[in-house]
């Protein structure tokens, strides 16, 4: 099956922020200047990435954004799944599980000494 573009963002402000597209096997999401602070702050615009499976096997999927405080990837788990008829909040609990700092794997290792 040929690489397919499902998505790609206009720049600027729009809310669409993010390209997507099938590569081989590999969905890849690519937010687009996402906000570096709360969703209410960012005019619409993405800030997270939401992965879960459909499977026989259930999962609790994870949810990944970008720390500029810390430069790298937070990704967090939800507790919450279920909720009252009448909640209006519906809060997932995300709590970071992990966080991957940006470039910790770049080889050959930069000679910032200069």
């Amino acid at each position: 099956m040929p690489d397919i573009k499902i998505h790609e963002s206009k720049y600027g402000d729009d809310p669409c922020n993010f390209h997507i597209a099938k590569v081989g096997d590999e969905l890849q999401v690519e937010l687009i200047y996402p906000p570096h602070t709360s969703h209410k702050d960012g005019r619409g615009k993405c800030k997270y990435v939401c992965v879960n499976q459909e499977s026989a096997r259930a999962t609790d999927g994870v949810r990944l954004w970008y720390d500029y405080n810390r430069d790298g990837w937070v990704i967090e788990q939800a507790s919450t799944f279920q909720w009252a008829d009448d909640d209006k909040v519906l809060d997932h609990d995300w709590r970071e599980v992990a966080f991957v700092k940006s470039w910790a794997r770049e080889f050959p290792p930069s000679d910032h000494s200069s």
